[in-house]
């Protein structure tokens, strides 16, 4: 049993990285402005935006293990306010990984497929990233800062969804909830990606650290789709009328941020590196209808109480 300690713990990806470590480890969920319930794991607000927070909160708690999952992750927002985003996909991912190397814990530091410029046909970890937003810029620049201040940590490219504690709904959630209402949506065709089912992705890193894995890996699911796809998918695997959501082009929202458009990862380095195949995305969605009907999705939604749930649909 080791001491992990999880930051962005109310984040979709954190608060799944939570439920599933409980019962085998010793939990710190760490939030900022959201406050969680305890039920078997300790739950602590701390600014880790704030170096002083970071080295205080290791100091205290002493963690073996880190999973770091907190970062700004709107895309639009960081276009718009660059400083805010680099202090938080960059600094606070430095602060973390030199607080981490001090206590001799081992590290997972969460990124993304957004490093990447979206013109190749599934990158590897050795592709040279060209992000073209800031999103992407400061979450390149975070990983960098990783690798340097912690050569041994672990880095972890991803894309994910699934059920999350409400206070922004995942993509597969958006669609879900306009299926449901009979409400016509858009599905765009021109981004593609390959998610994995965020509690898939959860026991995938901690069976990283139990391994002991070090560098940059990419970790995604085994089928890469259009949004417009996942959305059919999604329909398909919960009873739903597909026909509801309409084929758009990315060109057609109104976003602040440029979109790359193909962002599908190879994972063989991962696959190798623990025997494995990254499950498929119609497996994932059998999974998150069963997470629905066992009661899953209701606990994890449970985790944050008075949340005012935001949509993103992009």
């Amino acid at each position: 049993m080791a001491r992990l300690l999880v930051t962005g713990a109310s984040g979709l990806l954190g608060a799944n990285v939570v439920l599933e470590a409980t019962s085998r480890h010793r939990v710190m969920a760490v939030y900022h402005r959201h406050p969680l319930r305890e039920d078997g794991w300790q739950a602590l607000r701390a600014d880790l935006g704030r170096p002083q927070e970071v080295a205080r909160l290791f100091a205290e708690w002493k963690p073996e293990w880190v999973i770091h999952c907190a970062a700004e992750a709107d895309v639009d927002r960081c276009e718009r306010d660059p400083e805010r985003a680099f202090q938080l996909n960059r600094d606070m991912a430095r602060w973390v990984a030199e607080a981490s190397r001090a206590a001799g814990a081992r590290l997972v530091h969460i990124s993304t497929d957004a490093v990447f410029c979206g013109d190749g046909d599934g990158y590897r970890e050795q592709d040279e990233p060209q992000p073209i937003n800031l999103y992407g810029r400061s979450k390149l620049a975070g990983e960098r800062a990783v690798a340097q201040a912690y050569p041994q940590a672990l880095i972890v490219r991803t894309n994910f969804y699934g059920w999350g504690p409400g206070i922004k709904r995942s993509l597969a959630e958006w669609f879900l909830g306009k299926l449901r209402a009979g409400e016509r949506c858009g599905g765009v065709v021109d981004v593609h990606v390959n998610l994995m089912l965020a509690t898939d992705l959860a026991s995938i890193l901690l069976r990283m650290l139990e391994r002991g894995l070090q560098g940059l890996y990419h970790v995604a699911g085994a089928d890469c789709v259009s949004k417009f796809e996942f959305g059919q998918r999604i329909a398909e695997a919960f009873g739903l009328d597909g026909s509801l959501i309409e084929p758009i082009s990315v060109a057609d929202l109104d976003l602040a941020a440029p979109r790359p458009k193909h962002l599908c990862l190879r994972t063989e380095r991962v696959e190798r590196a623990l025997g494995l195949a990254m499950p498929g995305l119609d497996e994932g969605l059998r999974k998150m209808r069963q997470q629905e009907g066992n009661g899953y999705a209701r606990e994890i939604r449970a985790l944050l109480q008075g949340a005012q749930v935001r949509s993103e649909a992009d």
